[in-house]
């Protein structure tokens, strides 16, 4: 037993000895990575993935494996969609620092939330990423510039695009980046060239593909951009732009050609004559490319042959594709807005701590606010009571006039001209009538009327049970109308909902600014954002939609 215990005692007292030997070790080998991982990225994925994991004996040293290993997969250009590489070191970095490996650890991780499509998130983990790496991290605020283009891009956001380009052009040159500003330089040209900006993007690509020292995948991608703007700029080039595809495709295999530059080769090989070449590459590009550019190029080519019939189910089937994209596209363009909402509640917390010191005055400034604002609010009742009272008054007078031109006239008739007066068809009118007719030899006849009239606002604009008859009996009168409106128009808030059946109903804007309970200005731009939203949409009945509230 004593023996026991004796070699218990020995392993214990040896097994912190062999950890505290291997940590070092440990630590070495992800230095030694560390420099040259950039230089020689195959190699560093090489020892990383070779690694004993039981040598990563600390929180520290399992952060910095986890940060050079994303590090390596993004530099031997493969996509990682899973978080929890970056998650690992961020986890870390984030509590115990250096920044500058913080602001590393959220660049991948954003670059996989990119990958992995959601940009939503990519757009806030950049946004945090680039707060840390100013001042910390020149070379990776660059780089989260350049993430941050490709996420625009991705949503269609060609301003802000070509704007964090600029700003990743000026970090490289202020570091002296050469390999790095001349990527970005070349991400700029491509997205200028999207925007239709031909001029600048190709001063640009000139400067790449030209000038004396220029790496030579950037040069080669700068011709490849060059090739694809003369084959599809306004005035196209279509020599120029075989001219230089040949280049890349004969001398260097292709490369950094992607299927649109193939079709746009193809398509200005037939343009110059060289048929034969170009019916190759369509043969083979059709069987591995069903995209949206695929589609639109072989309806350009069968349109230049003079095959129109050939080329209408290409063409349709390019619109229904890109219908598809635009779609999937739009259902990420929050990332901007989220990316703003982000910046605001970040500045929102800063003041937050800043004002601090001083929230004693700023309760007593916001019970003074209070104070003012319900002196305002019950001056603007006051007042609102009297214009609506005005208001009302007309509409008993509107109607009196009526019922006394009618006075001869059987009931059912003098119904059928309110209704027809208001555009109405509903119990509304025909119960105001019922009640002046009951009450027409009373004195107060007037006071009864508005009395009334401001209690059937009111269960109009409170009342949930009353929207839905209301609704109902406009369906029933117009062939389900308001069912088609929110069946077509899924998105549509409950104001847009209660407008809509306001104006198809025929009420005037005076009568909608009470029934909604707001200023008679509003009622007009609501409207006339309506229009907008249903000329955008364009669903199923959008022209019955359109005669009904114009």
């Amino acid at each position: 037993m004593k023996e026991l215990i004796l070699k218990l005692t020995c392993l214990a007292l040896v097994i912190p000895t062999l950890f505290s030997c291997s940590s070092p070790a440990a630590q070495r080998t992800l230095n030694d990575v560390e420099s040259y991982i950039i230089e020689r990225p195959d190699s560093a994925l090489a020892v990383l993935d070779s690694m004993d994991r039981a040598l990563l004996t600390t929180d520290r040293l399992k952060a910095h494996h986890a940060l050079l290993h994303a590090m390596a997969l993004d530099k031997n250009y493969i996509d990682v969609t899973d978080d929890s590489l970056a998650s690992v070191a961020l986890d870390y970095y984030s509590r115990k620092g250096p920044k500058k490996y913080e602001a590393r650890s959220r660049y991948y991780l954003g670059l996989s939330y990119f990958y992995a499509g959601d940009l939503s998130k990519a757009i806030l983990e950049t946004t945090k990423a680039e707060e840390v790496a100013v001042g910390n991290d020149s070379l990776y605020l660059g780089f989260v510039k350049v993430l941050q283009a490709d996420i625009y891009s991705k949503t269609h956001n060609d301003v802000d695009e070509s704007g964090a380009l600029m700003q990743a052009v000026e970090i490289y040159k202020d570091i002296e980046s050469d390999y790095y500003l001349m990527v970005a330089e070349l991400r700029l040209a491509q997205a200028l060239l999207n925007q239709g900006n031909f001029y600048d993007g190709e001063s640009i690509l000139h400067k790449l593909i030209y000038a004396n020292q220029v790496n030579e995948d950037a040069r080669l991608s700068a011709i490849v951009t060059y090739a694809f703007m003369k084959a599809t700029q306004e005035n196209p080039d279509y020599r120029a732009a075989t001219e230089y595809y040949s280049e890349i495709y004969e001398q260097y295999n292709g490369r950094f050609m992607k299927p649109k530059d193939y079709w746009a080769y193809a398509f200005s090989l037939e343009q110059i004559g060289r048929s034969g070449e170009s019916e190759d590459f369509v043969s083979q590009l059709f069987q591995i490319d069903s995209s949206v550019t695929a589609y639109y190029w072989r309806y350009r080519i069968e349109k230049y042959k003079g095959n129109d019939l050939a080329a209408l189910p290409f063409l349709e089937k390019a619109l229904i594709k890109n219908n598809i994209e635009v779609t999937e596209t739009l259902k990420q363009s929050v990332a901007r807005i989220q990316k703003d909402y982000y910046e605001s509640q970040y500045r929102e917390a800063a003041l937050l701590v800043r004002l601090r010191n001083q929230m004693i005055v700023l309760v007593l400034s916001l019970s003074i606010l209070l104070i003012l604002l319900l002196c305002y609010m019950v001056n603007r009742y006051v007042n609102r009571q009297r214009v609506e009272r005005e208001k009302m008054m007309e509409y008993v007078e509107e109607i009196k006039r009526q019922l006394v031109q009618a006075k001869d006239e059987d009931y059912p008739l003098l119904k059928k001209r309110f209704i027809d007066l208001y555009k109405s068809r509903f119990e509304t009118i025909g119960t105001l009538c019922e009640q002046y007719l009951q009450n027409k030899d009373r004195n107060d006849v007037e006071k009864v009327m508005y009395q009334k009239m401001l209690i059937m606002i009111e269960e109009i604009r409170n009342d949930n049970v009353r929207k839905v008859k209301f609704e109902s009996l406009l369906n029933s009168e117009l062939d389900g109308i308001m069912q088609n409106f929110r069946n077509e128009m899924p998105k549509s808030k409950e104001w847009e909902v209660t407008m809509f059946s306001y104006l198809v109903a025929g009420f005037d804007a005076t009568m909608i600014s009470r029934l909604m309970d707001i200023p008679l200005n509003n009622v007009y731009a609501y409207k006339r954002r309506l229009k907008l939203k249903i000329e955008d949409k364009k669903p199923e009945h959008y022209v019955q939609f359109l005669e009904m509230i114009s």
